[in-house]
């Protein structure tokens, strides 16, 4: 029998009020241009910035950031003294941060009663955080939250996303890499108008017994956990469109926390107030509050979830271009489940990372926090289809199921 956990946190993303989703995939007709469409200025007045609408670096906290960056630099060129910020995740306090450090007065308004959105860290008892939404810095080279992890002297733990310590619950693991190469060689030339789930059964249906049970590997932990999306709006063609997982992968061992409340200081953040309405005209821009507050602005950056922003009232509102390009942008949900121990008795990864190809797939991406936080705590990750089939329940129940499909991992290791 395996150790029942000491404490955990489950993440609930997918039904969240405030965020109803993880990050999007593209949907059929849809493409990188959609992202840059969808953060597109609006008269000169609004503007949204998200990770969604970051055609570089799509679905990462540092993509979030850079276009938080982005449209506070197009505040301050337009001539923007005082800015309104929709949301204080990673694109609201990097459009804060960014617009204060340039002489403006800015005002973030928050829904939630906490900083950070899709990005948060939780605490497992005294002196134990980890992150319960997004985690890793990715894209190594090019991530400007690393190079500020760095600058602010913050400790980071490498992940070598090449080399999982990896088991199947159906016999050992096949050429996993391969299979998902095959697959994604055959989507990129399906039909401009097809979705995964047009194209994914014959596909699967063609190949050998062992050439599908690999290829189904693939689409559990490739093609499912990098891209959530639901397979009959996700576009097969740009099903594999995220980039640069695998390039110098690190995490934050005190969790994103530390760099958002660095980002936070001094800024003049308005928790637990929903907004629900934006107007703009020739003389500024007017933010309304759940509770009736207007905050009047020269320019207003909207960070929230791009698919939520259509359910703002928004006037005079946004270009039909802008919005079917938002419509081709299409959440996926990845649930979270981070489980703390007395004692370490799984096998240890050396690259701290693990791959569970469970049947059907549950949680099959682990990262292993012992080293890093120093208690024995791993986090686990499900994705797509699989969270429908795994993840329903109280609290306590999920953690349990997880614990049994870590438990499951561990014996086909050893």
């Amino acid at each position: 029998m395996h150790p029942a956990p000491v404490a955990w946190h489950v993440t609930h993303w997918g039904t969240d009020q405030w965020s109803r989703g993880s990050w999007t995939s593209l949907g059929v007709g849809g493409s990188t241009t959609d992202r840059a469409t969808a953060g597109t200025p609006v008269d000169d007045r609004f503007v949204l910035a998200g990770d969604a609408t970051n055609p570089v670096a799509p679905s990462m906290t540092h993509g979030a950031y850079d276009e938080g960056v982005r449209a506070a630099r197009w505040a301050i060129d337009g001539g923007a003294r005082r800015i309104a910020v929709i949301g204080a995740g990673f694109a609201g306090l990097g459009a804060a941060r960014t617009a204060i450090d340039l002489g403006a007065e800015v005002v973030v308004l928050e829904a939630r009663d906490r900083i950070g959105g899709r990005a948060h860290t939780v605490a497992l008892g005294r002196d134990v955080h980890a992150d319960a939404g997004a985690a890793w810095l990715q894209q190594g080279p090019t991530n400007s939250l690393a190079r500020l992890a760095d600058q602010w002297g913050l400790r980071s733990v490498p992940t070598d996303f090449h080399r999982p310590l990896a088991a199947a619950a159906d016999g050992p693991v096949g050429d996993v890499a391969a299979a998902h190469a095959a697959l994604a060689a055959h989507l990129a030339i399906a039909p401009a108008d097809a979705t995964v789930a047009d194209v994914l059964p014959a596909y699967l249906a063609a190949l050998t017994p062992s050439q599908r049970r690999d290829a189904q590997h693939a689409v559990d932990l490739e093609l499912e956990l990098e891209n959530p999306a639901p397979p009959h709006l996700l576009a097969a063609r740009t099903a594999l469109e995220e980039p640069g997982v695998g390039v110098g992968d690190r995490w934050l061992p005190g969790g994103y926390t530390a760099l958002q409340q660095r980002l936070a200081n001094g800024v003049d953040i308005r928790l637990g107030t929903p907004v629900r309405g934006v107007t703009w005209h020739a003389d500024g821009v007017e933010v309304r509050t759940a509770s009736g507050e207007i905050h009047r602005a020269d320019r207003c950056i909207c960070t929230i979830p791009v698919w939520l922003a259509p359910e703002l009232t928004l006037t005079p509102g946004l270009p039909a271009a802008q919005l079917a390009a938002i419509q081709r942008l299409v959440p996926g949900v990845v649930e979270k489940v981070v489980l703390r121990f007395d004692e370490r008795w799984w096998p240890v990864s050396p690259s701290g990372y693990l791959r569970w190809y469970d049947h059907p797939a549950s949680w099959g991406e682990w990262l292993d926090l012992t080293d890093g936080v120093g208690a024995p705590v791993v986090a686990g990750l499900i994705a797509g289809t699989a969270v429908s089939r795994h993840h329903h329940g109280n609290d306590e129940a999920i953690a349990l199921a997880a614990t049994a499909a870590l438990a499951r991992w561990a014996a086909s290791v050893t």
